[in-house]
């Protein structure tokens, strides 16, 4: 199924949000995640499931200096 992420379209396999992050390359980094403009709880990734047309930004803190 295709969804948008940060902007981009994209092709996922996997419906669960905790797996398609984990597609998307961020698994490793810490992210909050906000679907349709809404933020999902980490702790409801697993169960969360992603529908095709889902518009998902994947947001991490960043350092600077």
């Amino acid at each position: 199924m295709h969804v948008v992420c940060n902007g981009k379209r994209v092709r996922v396999a996997a419906d669960r949000l905790a797996d398609v992050v984990r597609a998307l390359g961020f698994g490793e980094r810490k992210v909050v995640v906000a679907v349709n403009e809404s933020f999902v709880a980490k702790a409801d990734w697993a169960s969360f499931r992603v529908q095709a047309g889902d518009r998902l930004d994947i947001l991490s803190a960043m350092q600077g200096g």
